[in-house]
């Protein structure tokens, strides 16, 4: 078994044979659902050399293994007794808590977009009035000002529209939902104050716009009316009768029970968020600072996005969580910085300057993340040293954001607001993180990795790659993706490789290049080739689509298997996947990416089958 001495390694790190309740794999790791997640070794996992990243997410502990993943899941399942083929079986085994944070970022992730620009667009508006350019009276100042109001005021819509997706229901249903409760009509008569009823009942009367939660738990409900309503309603009527029924049983649920339970829950939130920031905001700020890296690391920062976008909708500021996330980027960016002056490992060097710059610049931390600070652990220390002394002066300071955009120099304009004007206090407090960070990077030291291959053998085989200059086309018809903005810190932290992403237009992959299939998958959502001057690239079809177990997908090659570009490689249906709730942005990245001198990506917006996409030179 050619693995033999890996696999064992790993099974003793997780904490033995029998801890292991579930393990399948995807294109890149191995997820593992243990029976006690304390009985794992994290410190000697990072330390095997064929482990690239420990990630725990979603209730499993995941090991980045790379291409070589599925013989590695294969040697492994011969060990612990587990059928190879069948990839393991999909399970649902997480906590409430994981499952309440997924639905709850699930929901809000596709949005938040949205909610920045018209954000942005606010403070743009701000600032053209200060300059004397508009005046608030003047009919452009109002159309704008009604386009940007218009992201939140109709954030129950957006909410439930997304909502719908995660519980399985009609996406429309739910924004449909969601409009009732921010209708005009509604509007007037929660202004009005007069009691109303409905068949008898009293009908609290709550102003839903610009509100998260409400949206979120009414759809909640209605996706399990709509269950119910499709079992009884015959076929012939279903058209109709379905929507209908879910309209007519759904609507008073929300506006009687649900809404007013989801208004009472986003005020106990806002209100003991306020709380601990008027009675020691400058003591949970520093301790929230220092902890947010790790938090980040394994996913969990993303359950205090609701509670930020809350407070800026409902109070108009944030004066907690974009804090916090201003010290621990700017402490991330700086310590990336750090190790890029300090490392005298080239290609560490240029990844940690690129990565310090794109955290400093957008506030894009997981480059500086998963492929520097955590990678070497100890700039993490820094990091929290750093990003502590800054959260101190913060809450002190009384810092507040006044809108919901990732920090960083490029968007400062969120620290103002027609009342307040916080950028001097934020640029003081990016310079304290940062500052801080930086000495205590130096101070505490790290390990310098030693490069593996020396510089004149580097210039030979990139002398060679020169010479050979493979071009890859597009397997796919689509726009075209930058790596780092996918929603998967694996590949876009470029820890995987360089590459491309492409948001498909159609359900048809073809083969990008000749060469051997290297990696086939029972699951069909991605395969990996290796091209006869030994470029190895993967294409991985959606986001954790691993585990639809191959439901959608149709492969037409097998490991071993000779293609020639153009060659359709799999089918998969892209509407049946969005419904089930998966991203289907396809990656496409070369895994030995440091064999090379660049992968250079085509400077276009959208790219057809057979198109250039990627040079590698």
């Amino acid at each position: 078994m050619k693995n033999e001495k890996l696999v064992n390694q790993i099974i003793k790190a997780v904490g033995g044979k029998n801890n292991i309740n579930n393990v399948v794999h995807c294109a890149t790791r191995l997820r593992f659902t243990l029976k006690d997640d304390s009985k794992a070794d994290d410190e000697e996992i990072k330390s095997i050399k064929e482990v690239l990243s420990l990630v725990k997410k979603g209730g499993q502990y995941q090991l980045v293994i790379g291409n070589n993943v599925d013989r590695v899941y294969n040697d492994l399942a011969k060990v612990i007794g587990i059928g190879s083929g069948d990839n393991g079986k999909k399970n649902d085994d997480r906590s409430v808590f994981d499952k309440v944070i997924g639905t709850i970022t699930g929901s809000i992730a596709p949005i938040i977009p949205l909610l920045a620009g018209c954000g942005m667009g606010k403070v743009l508006l701000l600032v053209l009035t200060m300059l004397g350019w508009l005046t608030t009276e003047s009919d452009t100042y109002i159309v704008l000002n009604l386009m940007f109001d218009t992201g939140f005021y109709f954030m129950p819509a957006f909410i439930g529209f997304s909502a719908a997706k995660i519980f399985g229901a009609n996406q429309y249903l739910g924004a449909f939902l969601s409009l009732v409760m921010v209708h005009p009509d509604w509007m007037a008569l929660v202004s009005e104050g007069d009691p109303v009823t409905f068949l008898g009942i009293g009908v609290s009367l709550v102003k839903y716009s610009a509100t998260l939660v409400p949206a979120l738990l009414a759809v909640w409900i209605m996706s399990y009316v709509e269950r119910f309503v499709k079992k009884i309603v015959p076929k012939m009527i279903k058209v109709f009768a379905e929507p209908l029924l879910v309209a007519l049983i759904s609507v008073p649920l929300a506006l009687i029970i649900v809404g007013p339970v989801g208004d009472f829950i986003s005020s106990l939130i806002a209100q003991g968020s306020m709380f601990v920031y008027n009675h020691g905001g400058f003591i949970a700020i520093p301790l929230l600072a220092m902890v947010y890296p790790w938090l980040v690391s394994i996913g969990i920062h993303k359950a205090l996005s609701p509670i930020s976008i809350d407070l800026v909708a409902t109070r108009g500021f944030d004066p907690i969580i974009r804090v916090v996330a201003l010290c621990s980027n700017m402490a991330q960016a700086s310590a990336s910085l750090a190790v890029s002056i300090k490392s005298k490992n080239t290609q560490l060097k240029s990844l940690a300057f690129s990565s310090s710059m794109a955290a400093f610049l957008g506030g894009i931390t997981e480059p500086a993340l998963y492929g520097v600070n955590l990678k070497l652990k100890k700039p993490m220390y820094a990091c929290m040293i750093g990003g502590a002394a800054a959260g101190l002066f913060a809450g002190i300071m009384k810092l507040k954001a006044f809108i919901y955009v990732t920090p960083g120099l490029l968007s400062l304009p969120m620290w103002i607001s027609e009342e307040e004007n916080n950028i001097l206090l934020a640029i003081f407090t990016l310079i304290i993180s940062a500052v801080v960070t930086f000495i205590a990077t130096f101070v505490i030291g790290f390990d310098d990795p030693v490069e593996e291959k020396s510089q004149e053998s580097n210039m030979v085989k990139n002398d060679e790659a020169v010479k050979k200059h493979t071009k890859l086309k597009s397997p796919l018809d689509g726009e075209l993706i930058p790596l780092e903005n996918v929603n998967d810190e694996t590949f876009s932290s470029g820890i995987m490789g360089k590459g491309i992403a492409i948001k498909p237009e159609n359900g048809k992959l073809y083969a990008p290049c000749d060469g051997v299939v290297s990696a086939a998958f029972s699951s069909g959502h991605a395969v990996g080739l290796t091209t006869d001057d030994g470029v190895e690239i993967l294409v991985h079809i959606g986001i954790d689509t691993v585990s639809l177990e191959g439901k959608y997908f149709h492969s037409s090659v097998e490991k071993g298997q000779v293609v020639k570009e153009g060659d359709l490689l799999i089918e998969f249906d892209i509407d049946q996947i969005v419904k089930a709730g998966y991203e289907t942005t396809t990656i496409v990245i070369i895994t030995n990416s440091d064999d090379y001198l660049d992968v250079v990506p085509v400077n276009k917006k959208n790219v057809k089958v057979a198109d250039d996409l990627l040079a590698i030179i």
